[in-house]
Parts: C-alpha cells; sequence; structure tokens
C-alpha cells in the first residue's frame, strides 16, 4: 500500500499507445518502482482503466473514419454529423451504470470543447430478459438455446417472427419451442396463400364503394395493421400488436376472393413485414411486386367509414342477440329486424314498452 504523501500517482507523459494492451506494461521506469513499506523492488499495477470507462465513450469512436483514427479518437466534423444517437437499445444490465457514465463521458467532452452537445442519446429502449422454464438464460445455468439449430430447422425469418411477437421488447420474454412452431405455420400460411395476387408495379386502384361486405372488411384490417405499424415503428415498438394486427388482416383477406383486395392487402401487409420476415417479403415482392416500392403507404380513411353497425338486443334489459343494421336505418326498420332476431323470447309475450338506443342497443320490455 502507498503511503498518503506519496500520492496521487501521476501517470507517466510519455507512454507509448499501440493498441496492444496497456501501455504503462512496456513503460521503462513506471511499472518498476520500490514498496514504500520495505524498500525492496516492486511493480505497480498496469490494469488501471476499469472496462466502463471504455464501454462509455465507443458511441463517440464510431464516428470516427480510417483515416481519423491514425491520429485522432474522432473529429469535431465527424460527430456532428454522426451524433447523437436517435434511438439506444440496450439490456436492463445496462440501464443504470453504462448509461450513467456515458452521459459523464458525453459531458466531459462537452466542456472540454470536443462536442457542441449535451445528451449522448435522443431516447432509450430497455430490453426484458429472456427466460426459459421461468428462469433468465444463462450460459452457466445451461438453459440456452441455440439460435442455430432454430434457423437451420425454420429459418431466420420464423426466428425473428417469434421473438417479437411473444413479448413487446420491453418486457420479459418466456421462450416457448411449440410458439416457435406456431411462427412458422403462420409464415408458410402468409406465403402459400398468395394464388389471387395479381403481379403488377402498382398498388391495384380499388372503388371502396362497390365492394361487398367481405371485401371492406378485409380492406379495413389491412389499413388498421398499417396504422398500426406507423405507431409501433414510431413511438411504442409493441411489434407484438402489429403482428397481431397482420394475422387478423391475413385471416380476413382469406374470407374473399377480390383479386385486386388480396393484391393491395398483400403489397401493404409485406411493406409492414419485411422488416421482420424479410426473406418471405423479399421472394413474395420479387415474385408479384417490387420490394423496392413498399415504401410508405399512405393510409386512406375510406375504408374505416362504416355502411353499418351492430347493436345488442335485450329482453327486458337481459342481452338477447345481436343485429346489424344500416347507418341511415330508421327506427321502425331496426324494431323490425331485433323483434325477428328475438322472435323465440317474444312468444307469448306483450311488448309494453319499445326502447331504441341510437348506434347502441334495442330493449324490449315485455310482460306475459
Amino acid at each position: 500500500m502507498e503511503k498518503k504523501e506519496n500520492l496521487p500517482i501521476a501517470l507517466p507523459d510519455d507512454a507509448e499507445i499501440n493498441g496492444e494492451g496497456s501501455p504503462l506494461e512496456n513503460h521503462p521506469t513506471w511499472k518498476h518502482c520500490k514498496c514504500s513499506q520495505c524498500g525492496k523492488d516492486a511493480i505497480r499495477e498496469t490494469d488501471t482503466m476499469d472496462t466502463f470507462v471504455q464501454s462509455s465513450w465507443y458511441f463517440l469512436r464510431f464516428c470516427a473514419s480510417p483515416a481519423t483514427l491514425e491520429k485522432a479518437a474522432f473529429t469535431k466534423e465527424e460527430i456532428s454529423y454522426w451524433m447523437g444517437v436517435d434511438h439506444y437499445v440496450g439490456g436492463i444490465e445496462h440501464a443504470i451504470l453504462h448509461l450513467l457514465y456515458a452521459r459523464f463521458f458525453t459531458k466531459v467532452f462537452r466542456d472540454l470543447g470536443y462536442l457542441e452537445f449535451d445528451e449522448p442519446f435522443d431516447k432509450l429502449l430497455t430490453q426484458g430478459m429472456v427466460l426459459k422454464d421461468g428462469t433468465k438464460m444463462s450460459k452457466s445455468k445451461g438453459n440456452t438455446v441455440d439460435p442455430d439449430a432454430i434457423i437451420e430447422k425454420y429459418g431466420a425469418d420464423t426466428a425473428r417472427l417469434f421473438i417479437l411477437f411473444a413479448a413487446p421488447p420491453t418486457q420479459e420474454l418466456e421462450w416457448n419451442d411449440s410458439a416457435v412452431e406456431g411462427s412458422h405455420k403462420f409464415i408458410k400460411r402468409f406465403f402459400d396463400r398468395t394464388s389471387n395476387i395479381v403481379k403488377t408495379d402498382t398498388k391495384p386502384k380499388i372503388d371502396h364503394s362497390e365492394l361487398s361486405k367481405e371485401e371492406k372488411l378485409a380492406r379495413k384490417k389491412v389499413y388498421e395493421a398499417l396504422k398500426r405499424s406507423e405507431d409501433v415503428f414510431s413511438e411504442r415498438y409493441t411489434f407484438n400488436t402489429m403482428i397481431a394486427g397482420v394475422m387478423e388482416a391475413v385471416n380476413a383477406l382469406n374470407l374473399q376472393s377480390n383479386a385486386d383486395v388480396w393484391s393491395e392487402g398483400y403489397w401493404i401487409l409485406s411493406s409492414i413485414m419485411e422488416p421482420v420476415i424479410p426473406h418471405v417479403c423479399w421472394d413474395l415482392s420479387s415474385e408479384y411486386f417490387s420490394l423496392n416500392n413498399l415504401s410508405k403507404q399512405e393510409i386512406l380513411e375510406e375504408v374505416f367509414v362504416e355502411d353499418s353497425i351492430t347493436l345488442g338486443v335485450a329482453i327486458n334489459g337481459k342481452n338477447r342477440g345481436e343485429i346489424e343494421v344500416e347507418l341511415d336505418a330508421t327506427k321502425d326498420e331496426i324494431l323490425e329486424l331485433a323483434k325477428a332476431k328475438v322472435s323465440k323470447w317474444l312468444e307469448d309475450k306483450t311488448i309494453i314498452k319499445e326502447i331504441v338506443v341510437p348506434k347502441k342497443l334495442v330493449n324490449l320490455v315485455v310482460k306475459g
């Protein structure tokens, strides 16, 4: 232990930094010293830099060009071009110390005049743990899943889809082999059910007013998935809800056979899913439409305009069924449909009151 009067121990100014280990290790004098307690020859510790020092400013070092690396860590011009980081994605273990030190280093560089910004990261997304059988995956516990085996059996797209669909990225993910199989089946269904797609270089133009009920529902589900994806990619990152919306849209497409609706639907759904299952979407686009045209899709508000509405039908306040009526249906038309729907509950009964709550329900008060 060094005597208090000898502290601090200054580092040498002539250490040669060659990128191979600690520069103190090969310094001719600093490493070798005399023990302050016994006076005998001693060796100072040369591993003086904590690993947090390295990980606390690597994002700044990444900004340097190959030419810059030969003479400096980075230049102010390079930093101004690349920084700050738009969105930082990291594990929960980094949520405190690493980010605390990263902010500290950034502010130090700012005070020294090397930077002109105050915060290194604009947004933060902290990932949840991956669990298996309720326990955090760990090599020491031997409960890890080999991704190479999954990719060899199912493909990389299945692995991506399962991970993103199983849980939001900020929450814990419980690994489930059967769910991996389910993700693979959806991809096969998504890829195989394309016989109705028309090869085209542009998205089909569709007169929504001329479509059937099933066709309108399919378009609505497709554009609902598109709306949800814009929110997910820009704000929430809940990819599981986005994928669920795509699955609903695929199911709705399967309930109709309009080739233009199918083609438009797959054009949009492929643009949504391309970051999730890129291999499948690339194959689809090479066969039916250009992947280069899968840019930001325009949301058509016309598909969300409802032609009809569903009303609950109750007898003496107890729900007995539902009816679907046109938005401009009259009260008499609504009551006629409602009575037909619940006719078996009206046998031998006398209707003493008819209540129609607009856009909500019909309640028939009866006696007998």
